[in-house]
């Protein structure tokens, strides 16, 4: 397939890892930066004669203008995003932000799937995969530390504000998002024990988080959520809210490395299998 790809190609984390795993699958890519201006970016579409135009937040100069101008030319658009939005303070932006006016919307989120019916958008649930190259299993290193979380402060995640009142943990990320990303998070992980997992609460959908603790050799611990337990059979899960339980859960891993070892091998193998990047834009264009 020829591919337009709408996006930010700064850094591997953004949309750069998704536009290569496409390239991997034989797919040709153009990239188009969100910042070029409208007279480079319509011109550029329609020489390339795409099979479809693909974009994640389509933050451009005239979005109406991108998608009039593909419906007038018969090429089909796609957004493709990992975010939530039902339930969360972004719901709003459902209705307002032309992204959502693809034909195809693919997002994280199955539990939501009779709310995009009612806003009359064309949804299916795609889960987050991680970049084929970096799901990498690194040797086993001593321990630097016993609990850490990875990720913003968001004080907006009221589960998140109670989970660490009270929790001795190092925080990576937490003013800083792009603290720890890539590589780097496969050498911290390799040096931690157990890694606490959190997203904001919603059925059937969770961060990538899940994915990207378990496919860099983390050993995760997540609240549970309904469907996790289906997409990561061996993911161990503490039940939401009950803080008790996870406190129980940490001590007993941080007292059994052996154990804890297994399951790592075990999530690290599923994902290998189940939840890579081009395993995911494969199926993206199956679903096309």
């Amino acid at each position: 397939m020829r591919i337009v790809y709408i996006g930010n190609f700064d850094y591997m984390w953004d949309e750069e890892h998704v536009a290569r795993c496409f390239e991997k699958l034989g797919h040709e890519v153009m990239r188009v930066p969100e910042k070029k201006p409208m007279r480079v970016i319509v011109p550029a579409i329609l020489e390339f004669k795409p099979d479809f135009v693909l974009w994640a937040k389509l933050r451009v100069g005239r979005p109406s203008e991108i998608i009039r101008i593909c419906k007038e030319n018969n090429i089909k658009t796609v957004c493709w995003i990992w975010d939530l939005y039902f339930g969360y303070q972004r719901e709003h932006q459902i209705k307002n932000n032309n992204m959502f006016k693809a034909d195809l919307v693919f997002t994280s989120d199955d539990g939501h799937e009779e709310d995009w019916k009612e806003h009359g958008i064309a949804h299916k649930c795609i889960r987050q995969g991680i970049y084929d190259e970096e799901a990498v299993l690194l040797p086993t290193e001593e321990k630097e530390h016993d609990v850490v979380f990875v990720g913003s402060e968001n004080p907006l995640n009221e589960d998140r504000t109670k989970l660490f009142k009270d929790f001795d943990f190092k925080w990576f990320g937490k003013k800083d998002t792009n603290e720890v990303r890539g590589m780097r998070l496969n050498e911290l992980y390799t040096k931690t024990k157990i890694v606490i997992g959190d997203s904001v609460y919603s059925p059937h959908y969770w961060s990538n988080r899940v994915v990207e603790t378990l496919g860099r050799g983390g050993f995760l611990i997540h609240q549970e959520v309904e469907g996790l337990k289906e997409a990561y059979p061996h993911l161990v899960t503490y039940k939401r809210g009950d803080y008790k339980d996870l406190k129980e859960k940490i001590a007993y891993y941080l007292g059994n490395d052996k154990e804890r070892e297994e399951i790592i091998k075990k999530n690290y193998e599923w994902v290998l299998d189940n939840h890579l990047c081009s395993l995911k834009c494969k199926e993206l264009c199956k679903n096309l």
